[in-house]
């Protein structure tokens, strides 16, 4: 072969091999350019990486069950029940404080995992407050004190059924986490410091009858979190701790995941009035407590002592009509003891019920007459007066007639309008009742005049 042929063949090659590099780069190209952006965002509750929280999200619909758990973009109070759960994470929007304590002290469960979100409103409501962690831990991931280790505090209290695995758990690793202040709740989970004190990592407390728990770590059930055991032991007592597992209940109620810029909306329990009017209400008791403006408190005075003076006029110019002292009053015979009083009441008032009162005093005064020391049935009456001879024989078959017709007026309900005394006949009655009692008590003073 001819030496020009070999150096025709070399170019040909490298054209070739350049041909095939401007291909493959345009190819490359290409891909980059059609192919979708891939941006994951940190503790997506669908993201499968190593920050997201599927397997979290997962966990929590095989601890309870799938139609359960909700993973919510917005959540309205309203929907809520004492019986449902909420687990927060990493909040960005301003959490309604009011609105949780009402949701919890109504019975609802809530769990905060948070370090440098939102949450803090809520902690210093319910009074605590973030603190940093120890800058020596006692133990620590890959010597790197952002992955210090979370244990059981050293002295650590009685835990609810709910929590009390987490007495036997590996230690919890934390990831850039922060510390929780000791406010005299149920510690959960401490960083140990070399040569300084121990913080808090988790706490959980009962108010009103429901319950909240704070963890000062967002990521601590991340996907790549999970697979230390301390952490996956740690988030299933959390899932438990929010579902109820132990407790036995009809109607366990719903969890609802709330991550990042999730926003809680609404009024828990729809109050009566409007959360706009109490917040003025709120406000102005809080003016009242701080003290009015001087030019406020001025205005308010002239304002009160208007009031004052239109009140004391409108008052000093009214005649009173005057009136007699009591002790000259006339007493009316309503107020009367004894049969009188009795029978004034018969004027006013249903009939029956008067009917009722004079039977009961027309017996009343024939027990006195007889020295009877309680009352007697109207058979006994009518017996002893008969044996005594205190009426004639005529007068007491009356006396009987008259008590028996009372007692059937006053105790028969069935009885037709005209079956009924007409006024009348109430009036007759009450004569012929008064004419007996004072034959009897003609013959009771006969026979005391007669009595040596």
């Amino acid at each position: 072969m001819a030496p020009g042929e070999d150096g025709v063949k070399t170019r040909a090659a490298t054209v070739r091999a350049a041909l095939r590099s401007l291909w493959a780069i345009a190819v490359a190209g290409f891909a980059f350019a059609v192919a979708p952006s891939a941006s994951a965002t940190p503790l997506d509750p669908e993201g499968t990486d190593w920050e997201g929280l599927a397997d979290l999200v997962s966990l929590a619909r095989a601890q309870t069950a799938p139609d359960r758990v909700f993973v919510s973009r917005t959540l309205d109070f309203e929907a809520l029940s004492p019986d449902d759960a909420l687990l927060i994470v990493h909040p960005e929007t301003e959490l309604d404080t009011g609105e949780l304590e009402s949701f919890i002290d109504s019975g609802g469960r809530v769990v905060l995992l948070d370090d440098y979100g939102t949450g803090s409103g809520l902690l210093g409501h319910f009074g605590i407050q973030r603190v940093p962690l120890p800058s020596n831990p006692l133990r620590m991931l890959r010597s790197n004190p952002a992955l210090a280790l979370a244990e059981v505090p050293a002295r650590a209290q009685s835990l609810p059924e709910t929590l009390r695995d987490l007495r036997e758990i590996e230690p919890v690793v934390t990831n850039h986490a922060t510390g929780l202040s000791d406010t005299g709740l149920l510690p959960l989970l401490a960083v140990r410091g070399k040569d300084e004190p121990d913080v808090l990592l988790a706490v959980a407390g009962a108010f009103g009858r429901g319950r909240l728990l704070a963890v000062g770590d967002a990521s601590v059930a991340m996907n790549a979190m999970l697979r230390y055991p301390g952490n996956r032991s740690f988030t299933v007592s959390l899932v438990r701790y929010l579902s109820g597992a132990s407790e036995t209940s009809a109607n366990p109620g719903r969890l609802y995941i709330l991550v990042n810029d999730a926003t809680l909306t609404g009024e828990f329990g729809a109050p009566p009035l409007p959360k706009a009017v109490r917040s003025v209400i709120f406000e102005l008791f809080d003016t009242l407590k701080q003290g009015l403006p001087s030019k406020a408190t001025y205005f308010a005075a002239v304002a009160a002592g208007l009031v004052i003076i239109l009140w004391a006029s409108s008052r000093a110019g009214r005649p009173y009509k005057a009136s007699l002292p009591r002790f000259v009053r006339p007493i009316p015979v309503a107020t009367h003891g004894g049969f009188a009083g009795h029978l004034a009441s018969l004027v006013p008032g249903p009939p029956r019920r008067a009917l009722i009162e004079l039977r009961r005093a027309l017996e009343e005064e024939i027990g006195l007459r007889l020295g009877l020391e309680r009352p007697a049935p109207r058979g006994e009456l009518v017996a002893r007066l008969r044996a005594r001879g205190m009426l004639g024989e005529s007068d007491v078959q009356d006396l009987d007639r008259i008590l028996e017709r009372l007692s059937r007026e006053s105790g028969d309900r069935k009885l037709r309008p005209w079956q009924r005394l007409r006024r009348k006949e109430i009036v007759v009655l009450v004569e012929r009742s008064r004419g007996l009692l004072a034959a009897m008590e003609a013959w009771r003073r006969d026979r005391l005049l007669a009595s040596p």
